[in-house]
């Protein structure tokens, strides 16, 4: 029978992690669900790790050659078979009422929502912090919120039979950044995200996290995004100023994190005209006095 939720893990050497993750879905209250680990050509005992939850006839294998996220996700969602899936990476965590939230949410809407989201937050060796979607109600997200950057990071969940989804983009050289497109590219016609007020997943974030392991990689990753969202977004030459703003602001963070202070001043006066002034005033001191500077005043 279909089962309610396809749950979607695509994995690349992390061995060491993904046995938490695997066991946060064995771990859900609301049991109707497949889980489908996308191995991306792994070099480590990934398969090992995986081997004992094959057990359950809910929990599929499917190694592959590597092709970076974008690829595995895809190959992961042609092959589910649920209502919904939802895409979890292999060093994050479900907590137990995961799926019942979002069972509960979608049951509870008027119409089936196409795409669906609960909060989350972040371990950072075991101290607890919350994500920037904290504060926000819940309700519709659309593509003007997109436009200033992915708060969902991949915590989305997608409705299968939508006939205007729109898959990741698969070209490794986007790899971390095509969570943000493919939200772009799948808002900017009217669709929203439908934001759920709980906190039902815990992102880990470690040093390997592609967010912190190559700061320059992904500056060249939103500098080749940043083409690729003025050639496949429609944008009002507003959306392009807060788009563009939102791109360099980001590559102004991570030159600045790896202590570049040349380019991370580079990208502060190139986002300036998208930021408002107290954000582009403050990114340029930033970037300015340098992580050490700032390191001592705190």
């Amino acid at each position: 029978m279909q089962p309610y939720f396809s749950i979607v893990v695509p994995t690349y050497n992390r061995a060491d992690l993904i046995g938490l993750t695997l066991q946060s879905v064995q771990n859900q209250e609301f049991t109707d669900w497949e889980l489908l680990i996308v191995d991306d050509g792994s070099k480590d005992n990934t398969a090992a790790v995986v081997q004992p939850y094959l057990a359950d006839a809910r929990v599929q294998y499917l190694p592959k050659e590597n092709a970076e996220r974008g690829v595995a996700r895809n190959y992961g969602l042609a092959r589910a078979t649920g209502r919904y899936v939802l895409f979890l990476d292999s060093d994050d965590r479900l907590h137990p009422n995961h799926l019942s939230t979002l069972h509960a949410a979608i049951a509870g809407a008027p119409a089936p929502p196409d795409f669906i989201a609960t909060k989350y937050d972040f371990d950072r060796d075991g101290e607890r912090r919350p994500s920037d979607l904290a504060p926000l109600p819940a309700g519709p997200l659309g593509f003007a919120d997109f436009l200033n950057g992915n708060v969902l990071a991949c915590n989305v969940c997608v409705r299968r039979a939508n006939p205007e989804l729109r898959p990741f983009e698969e070209d490794r050289r986007y790899a971390a950044v095509e969570d943000w497109m493919f939200m772009l590219q799948n808002t900017q016609h009217g669709a929203v995200v439908q934001l759920v007020d709980a906190v039902t997943l815990t992102m880990n974030d470690h040093d390997q996290r592609s967010m912190r392991a190559d700061n320059q990689g992904l500056i060249r990753r939103l500098d080749l995004a940043a083409g690729w969202m003025q050639q496949h977004l429609q944008l009002s030459a507003d959306q392009r100023r807060r788009l563009l703003g939102r791109v360099y602001y980001l590559c102004a963070i991570h030159a600045y994190a790896d202590g570049h202070r040349a380019q991370a001043l580079a990208y502060a006066r190139q986002a300036a005209p998208g930021l408002s002034l107290k954000t582009s005033v403050l990114l340029y001191v930033r970037c300015l006095l340098g992580p050490q500077l700032i390191g001592l005043l705190k």
